[in-house]
């Protein structure tokens, strides 16, 4: 392996790709946000998508699939003579979403003909119909978009998902008459401010949350090591990630105890802080390489009464 490989630290789990696409789509209302929690251990929680009143556009079309393209612009700042600018201020932020649907839903027809839903009737022979008019006011809608992918090592879903709280239908797209295309046309749609908000985004799922640790996500860990009933001697251990440390001198310092974590591979030098008087309690934090539950073991404190070692 060269240097440089080593350094590059590479998850191959960790290239996350849209396997599957599920869209969804609901008429605006202001102020929506994507629940938390969303999601569970068997994926998204089916109350989601009904709370929120969102459609399914169908499968969607695996060429043409779905793209998001975010476009901000910015004023450049230049000071006379110079050939590079100072500043840049921020003149827009935007985001073009386009997606392509095969099936002829109807939630797929209001999007891109900017109707209501009362404006598609019945024929007397079980078809459709409706009448676009000049000057219709602009309609807005609430866009899901849920992806699939699995972490290679274990199986498990990873879940990205973004979610627009109000978009509009940008321009309409060409709608094909050949044989061998569907009949819908291509939905693009504009992001626009929702309030403060413009949109949501994140991966989930039980593959995301065995991968995380590695790729940089997950949050610092914080735990309080408190040794009780007044021990004399002897000493206690620290166990995470699978590793157990060396024996803890009852009344370690904050400096020895963080270089007994460090020595655990599961750790590592410079992945743990640990403050706290001689004798405790001390508050062991263990940054995002981390991962697992800290436990201890005060079998082999003397002295006092009933010596243990409690982490919370």
């Amino acid at each position: 392996m060269s240097s440089i490989t080593a350094y590059q630290d590479a998850v191959d789990a960790g290239v996350v790709v849209v396997q599957d696409l599920a869209v969804f789509a609901t008429p605006w209302e202001p102020g929506v946000t994507f629940p938390d929690p969303a999601f569970d251990a068997a994926g998204i929680i089916d109350d989601v998508v009904e709370d929120l009143g969102l459609l399914s556009l169908g499968r969607i079309d695996q060429k043409g699939a779905a793209s998001l393209s975010p476009d901000a612009k910015y004023n450049e700042i230049m000071g006379y003579g110079a050939l590079a600018p100072r500043r840049r201020i921020l003149q827009s932020e935007g985001m073009a979403i386009a997606i392509q649907p095969q099936e002829a839903r109807k939630i797929t027809h209001r999007i891109q003909s900017n109707l209501d839903a009362g404006a598609f009737v019945g024929t007397s022979t079980g078809g459709f119909r409706a009448k676009k008019t000049a000057g219709i006011p602009p309609k807005y809608w609430s866009i899901l978009l849920l992806g699939l992918d699995f972490n290679d090592q274990t199986g498990n879903e990873v879940l990205p998902w973004w979610f627009f709280p109000k978009t509009g239908s940008d321009k309409g797209g060409k709608i094909s008459l050949s044989q061998d295309a569907p009949m819908m046309p291509e939905q693009s749609l504009q992001m626009f401010q929702d309030g403060d908000n413009l949109y949501e985004f994140g991966i989930d799922g039980a593959g995301w949350a065995e991968l995380a640790p590695q790729l940089g996500w997950a949050s610092p860990t914080e735990f309080t090591v408190t040794i009780t009933g007044s021990p004399t001697g002897g000493t206690f251990t620290l166990s995470i990630g699978g590793q157990t440390s060396a024996g803890i001198a009852h009344n370690v310092t904050a400096t020895n105890l963080r270089s007994a974590l460090e020595a655990l591979s599961s750790v590592g030098v410079g992945h743990v802080t640990v403050t706290g008087s001689v004798g405790g309690p001390y508050t062991v934090v263990f940054d995002e390489t981390v991962s697992g539950t800290l436990t201890g073991s005060g079998a082999n404190l003397t002295g006092g009464t009933s010596p243990d070692v409690v982490i919370a």
